[in-house]
């Protein structure tokens, strides 16, 4: 009788470790899931013209759980994605950013840059610059005919993200209503109008090498308009252009983020940077980084 009470205190113990042993796996941290990307054809409705969209999930991201995350869509994919979605990997790995959604916008242009080059005119204009539509130089570096170059659809294109490319992506992904909008050269044009103009869509902006030099430097005298009328301006906003851009860029840059200061706006979060030593096109990699980095970096102070 000993014996079976002996062999019964050992099978029980056995038991109570398996249970012990199963239940902290099951508590134990889901193993991660890196390099996490899909892909998109929208075709608007609105301005007829077929986006290809690429999307970036944070390490964690699962269809299970009930998280939900900021997104931020960023213009000029076919350059900003492989960069963005590396650079997001290697800055998780250290848990240097907040969880997010990165979302690029693009045009098909696998065979050549005049569709990106004539479309990203379109969209990312805020208004008509007939002067430079027909800017000979623009026109011989891709060598196109005058009438290739059609500008001040910007107004357009933002409907086609409020209503057409948010839309698809909250469908897709478990997403707050925290967004972010991010561009460089045109597209950093683009994204200093969102700011001024669809502060209430988005609440993070990434203004970089922005050409506030269209239309004679329209974009001022629209934030001049703003600051008359409007106290409030509640949005994170990081601007950056490289210091070898040049006249036309880099001092402007430069005197727009004084202006917004100047104004004190409530709610402003602005930090801008220069980056020595950097062109127009080489300065790209840097400001993505430095934009994903100022704009989510975690505060581990």
């Amino acid at each position: 009788m000993n014996t079976t009470i002996h062999l019964s205190s050992k099978l029980l113990i056995s038991m109570l470790l398996l249970i012990v042993a199963s239940t902290a796996i099951a508590q134990s941290p889901v193993v991660p899931v890196i390099n996490q990307k899909q892909e998109y054809v929208l075709k608007s409705s609105i301005n007829g013209t077929t986006y290809y969209l690429s999307v970036s999930l944070p390490m964690h991201y699962s269809k299970t759980d009930t998280t939900h995350y900021p997104v931020l869509y960023m213009l000029d994919g076919g350059l900003a994605f492989p960069i963005a979605h590396a650079a997001r990997t290697s800055l998780d790995l250290l848990g240097d950013l907040e969880d997010l959604i990165i979302v690029t916008i693009e045009y098909k242009w696998d065979q050549s840059l005049i569709p990106w080059m004539t479309t990203r005119w379109k969209d990312y204009t805020p208004s008509k610059d007939e002067k430079f539509d027909v800017n000979p130089g623009y026109l011989k570096m891709f060598d196109l005919l005058p009438g290739a170059f059609t500008s001040g659809g910007g107004p357009v294109f933002l409907d086609v993200i409020k209503k057409e490319v948010i839309p698809l992506i909250d469908k897709q992904y478990k997403t707050t209503n925290d967004r972010g909008i991010s561009g460089h050269s045109f597209g950093g044009l683009f994204a200093g109008y969102c700011l001024l103009t669809a502060s209430n869509l988005f609440q993070r902006y990434g203004i970089n090498s922005p050409s506030f030099w269209w239309n004679n430097k329209e974009i001022f005298n629209v934030e001049k308009s703003l600051s008359q009328t409007n106290i409030a301006l509640p949005a994170k906003v990081f601007m950056s252009v490289g210091s070898l851009e040049g006249n036309s860029m880099t001092p402007v840059m430069s005197a727009f983020a004084d202006s917004l200061r100047s104004h004190n706006y409530k709610g402003l979060n602005l930090t801008s940077h220069i980056f020595e030593d950097e062109n127009h096109m080489s300065v790209v990699p840097a400001m993505i980084s430095r934009t994903l980095r100022v704009l989510y970096g975690k505060n581990k102070k």
